[in-house]
């Protein structure tokens, strides 16, 4: 039987497709998979093989299309989609999600995460599983937390030698009242913009920069509006992979248990991969004539005290945790 769902503009046929498998006919089950961000980049790649995966391991009973560069929305479009049955599963970074489980906005705070060890002990420990059983609670099943990386500054207006040159430059940010925050109060005007328009306002010099890790910088050829690259490293980012309810609630006990596996199982490759590129991903960027340098961050840390101070006491008990993690 073929279907027809209606999402983001686009009509995508049919959730199940009729496959010849050894001259007998059977229904695999269609899922949608959306991101906002370039295929090539180490989320991309580990959503293709995730799909590999399932498509193996389920025997061709469940194939995963996956959607890149917002083809299907904006972040905060896809996570309403999967609440609503919409869409099968979207990755979606970390700071969209705060505004409907609040308690992740702690881990948006500038400098709480010191490094790649530090922020696997969050996510892949207790902390994590934690964030990803409070999604049942807003209409959303959580299935696993992948790495972005952490993140840096761009801007088309001057090289960023300390956190004084940063003063007076318009700032992309995600719609999140923590990253605002955190930009004002390095003295710059914060514009919350949805990651697909981005490109268009930098070009357009509606804003002068904008600040993602340095794979997502190049893989979306930041380079070409933004010519200045400083390495701030001032917050660590990850995707979250969320469900529809309705889709996860129609999978057999043992086919939910192939999709953790896998999941989990290419967050591990996505990792490895995401930390292999960034190093990769800043020699490109210079490569292509983008100006990289690193400014003292401890200007930057002093400057964002006052964002960790305002929400301490809101994530007082969760901050808490992730210091004990140190």
């Amino acid at each position: 039987m073929l279907s027809t769902k209606r999402f983001g503009g686009m009509v995508v046929l049919g959730v199940v497709a009729v496959l010849l498998v050894a001259g007998s006919a059977f229904a695999a089950i269609e899922l949608r998979m959306s991101q906002v961000s370039a295929a090539d980049g180490a989320i991309g790649r580990s959503m293709e093989r995730f799909a590999e995966l399932i498509k193996e391991r389920t025997e061709g009973r469940y194939v995963v299309h996956t959607f890149h560069n917002g083809q299907l929305g904006s972040e905060r479009d896809t996570i309403e989609a999967c609440q609503l049955g919409n869409l099968d599963i979207a990755v979606v970074n970390q700071s969209p999600l705060g505004n409907f489980v609040s308690e992740i906005s702690a881990v948006d705070l500038p400098y709480v995460i010191l490094d790649y060890e530090h922020a696997d002990r969050i996510f892949l420990g207790e902390i994590g599983e934690g964030f990803l059983k409070k999604l049942d609670e807003v209409g959303l099943h959580g299935l696993a937390i992948w790495e972005s990386g952490f993140r840096n500054l761009t801007n088309s207006k001057r090289d960023i030698h300390s956190v004084e040159d940063v003063e007076g430059l318009r700032i992309r940010v995600m719609e999140n009242r923590i990253h605002q925050s955190l930009w004002r109060a390095l003295g710059t005007d914060p514009v919350p913009m949805a990651w697909g328009d981005a490109y268009t306002a930098l070009q357009q010099g509606a804003i002068d920069g904008q600040e993602n890790p340095a794979t997502v910088i190049d893989k979306n050829n930041v380079v070409e509006v933004n010519k200045k690259m400083a390495i701030t490293e001032h917050c660590y980012s990850t995707v979250f992979l969320i469900m529809s309810p309705s889709a996860w609630n129609s999978l057999s006990a043992e086919d939910r248990k192939i999709f953790k596996e896998a999941v989990e199982e290419t967050g591990l490759f996505e990792r490895e991969l995401s930390r292999a590129m960034d190093v990769e991903a800043i020699a490109s960027l210079e490569s292509k004539g983008m100006v990289v340098t690193r400014p003292d961050k401890q200007g930057f840390v002093d400057a964002s005290r006052s964002v960790r101070e305002t929400f301490g006491t809101e994530f007082a008990d969760m901050l808490a945790k992730i210091e004990a993690l140190k």
